[in-house]
C-alpha cells in the first residue's frame, strides 16, 4: 500500500485510530498543550505522532505501508517503534493541519477531508508500528532507500506497550 501526502502541513505526521482518538484540546490551544495532548493519546494507544523536520520544511511524503514482519536490514535516516490499537478496522495517516484543526474546534474530527484518503484497512487488534524515515527533509538527502520517504510496518501483537511518552523526534519539549 502506498500513499503520498501532497497537501497540508506535514511538519508533523500522525498515525491515528480515528474511532478512539479524542482530538479536541482547546479553542486557544498552545503548542505545549497540544504536544501534551498527543503524549496522553499516545499512552492510550490512539495515535502516534512524529515530527518530520526540525526546520519546518514542507515536503510531499511518499509513504509505503507494509503489514507483517519488518526488514530491519534497511539503512535509514531515523527509525522509531511504537504501539497503536485498532478498533474500527482502520488507521489513518494524518498531517499537522488535520491535527490542529480538530484540536481547536469540537465539531472537527480526524481524519479531515484531505487525510481521509490515507486509510489503512486492518484487523482489529494491537499493532507494533515500525516507522523508518529514509528522507531527511532538512538536508534534502536520502539514507538507504530512495524510492520512498517513509516505510511504516504494522505487526499485529498480543500486548500493548507504552514505549514513549512524547512525540517522536520532537524538538519543542
Amino acid at each position: 500500500m502506498k500513499f503520498c501526502m501532497k497537501f497540508g502541513d506535514t511538519n508533523f505526521i500522525g498515525l491515528v485510530n480515528a474511532s478512539e482518538y479524542k482530538s479536541f484540546v482547546n479553542e486557544d490551544w498552545q503548542l505545549g498543550m497540544l504536544l501534551n495532548h498527543f503524549s496522553d493519546e499516545m499512552r492510550n494507544g490512539n495515535i502516534l505522532v512524529f515530527e518530520m523536520t526540525n526546520r519546518g520544511v514542507q515536503h510531499s511524503w511518499n509513504i509505503e505501508i507494509q503489514i507483517g514482519k519488518t526488514d530491519r536490514d534497511n539503512k535509514y535516516f531515523r527509525s522509531a517503534d511504537g504501539y497503536i490499537k485498532v478498533t474500527n478496522n482502520k488507521l489513518y495517516i494524518i498531517d499537522y493541519d488535520c491535527l490542529t484543526i480538530s484540536a481547536q474546534f469540537e465539531d472537527e474530527s480526524v481524519p479531515d477531508k484531505n487525510c481521509s484518503k490515507n486509510e489503512i484497512d486492518l484487523n482489529n487488534g494491537i499493532y507494533k508500528v515500525v516507522f523508518d524515515q529514509f528522507y531527511n527533509a532538512d538536508s534534502r538527502e536520502f539514507t538507504g532507500k530512495s524510492d520512498i520517504d517513509i516505510l511504516i510496518t504494522l505487526i499485529e501483537v498480543s500486548n500493548f506497550e507504552v514505549i514513549t511518552d512524547r512525540v517522536f523526534w520532537c524538538t519543542y519539549y
